[in-house]
């Protein structure tokens, strides 16, 4: 059965609440102007991308889990190297005292940890960025500098309409709850399979569809994945780092659940298609009976317009 009210209800708890919302507002909001004014660049040079900005983040899926913000800036010296670029996007941040303390440096950028609260924990990462004729380069630690497009993802996730972000929030979701973290599949991999095999309809039909297509175009590739090419950088195949042994576990998670939740959407009982819909989805898919919340949306921060929840203002994802 499709379950409408209850998978209306599972999309609402998996989104983020107001705490992270509000969070991610009130840092971004001292965050931007702090970037733009320390390295002299305009502010669509700061720019939001990752999840929150395409619309598909999702809560943890655990009070121990994490949520977070992803920030690009094009403020990398045009001869540094990757070490030399992400050394001064430290500098940078570290000229105001609050950032200082909460910088932790990584590979690709360099992270923000803030303090907890009971929806998990809260970081936002940074990456240094430099012009490389109509893209951007970002760099590796001790390795090089890496091609990317993110603004140009960011605009292939929103043009995909909210049925692709619906589809992507829950199969998300099934992905935190059913795949270790180190060799789950990665976000973008699994929103480009979407954006590539969803199948409309309700929730229901299209977690259940999807899952077969992405089965099904799966099982003419047993050995290897297939190439995945990213669809806002024609030369980047997002599958080559995939490694084999990760990839053959997807195939069989992915198998397992396309058949039960095609099973499950066939399944005339109510009690036992929810009972399915959990074994798939996790113990917060709710009863079978359950009305989705139909609350009126929490203000928006003090000083921030109202807006729909993860969806930055343009400004604000474009830089």
């Amino acid at each position: 059965m499709e379950l409408s009210d209850a998978f209306a209800h599972f999309h609402d708890e998996i989104m983020l609440g107001s705490v992270p919302e509000g969070r991610i507002a009130s840092a971004w909001g001292r965050l931007h102007p702090h970037i733009v004014t320390a390295a002299g660049v305009s502010a669509r040079d700061v720019f939001l991308q990752g999840s929150y900005a395409n619309g598909t983040a999702v809560r943890p899926p655990t009070k121990g889990g994490e949520y977070d913000l992803d920030i690009v800036a094009v403020v990398a010296p045009r001869d540094a190297t990757p070490n030399e670029a992400l050394q001064h996007l430290e500098e940078m941040l570290a000229t105001d005292a609050d950032l200082k303390v909460r910088i932790r440096p990584r590979k690709p950028c360099v992270r923000l940890e803030y303090a907890a609260d009971h929806e998990g924990a809260f970081h936002i990462d940074v990456t240094p960025a430099r012009t490389k004729l109509d893209h951007l380069e970002i760099p590796f630690r001790d390795k090089g500098w890496h091609e990317t497009n993110p603004r140009g993802y960011t605009d292939w996730c929103l043009n995909r309409g909210e049925r692709f972000a619906r589809t992507v929030r829950m199969l998300k979701r099934w992905r935190d709850t059913n795949q270790d973290e180190r060799r789950g599949i990665k976000s973008i991999v699994l929103q480009v399979l979407v954006g590539e095999l969803l199948v409309d309809g309700s929730d229901a039909s299209s977690i259940a569809g999807t899952l077969e297509a992405i089965d099904q175009h799966l099982a003419a590739y047993p050995a290897a994945p297939p190439p995945i090419w990213n669809p806002s950088l024609e030369t980047e195949n997002l599958s080559a780092r995939w490694p084999a042994t990760h990839y053959a576990a997807f195939r069989r998670e992915v198998a397992q659940a396309a058949d039960l939740a095609c099973r499950a959407l066939r399944e005339p009982d109510a009690a036992a298609s929810h009972r399915l819909w959990v074994e798939l989805l996790g113990d917060d898919f709710p009863g079978p009976t359950i009305a989705p919340d139909r609350a009126a949306p929490l203000p928006p921060p003090p000083g921030y317009p109202a807006r729909p929840p993860q969806q930055a203002p343009k400004r604000e994802r474009y830089g």
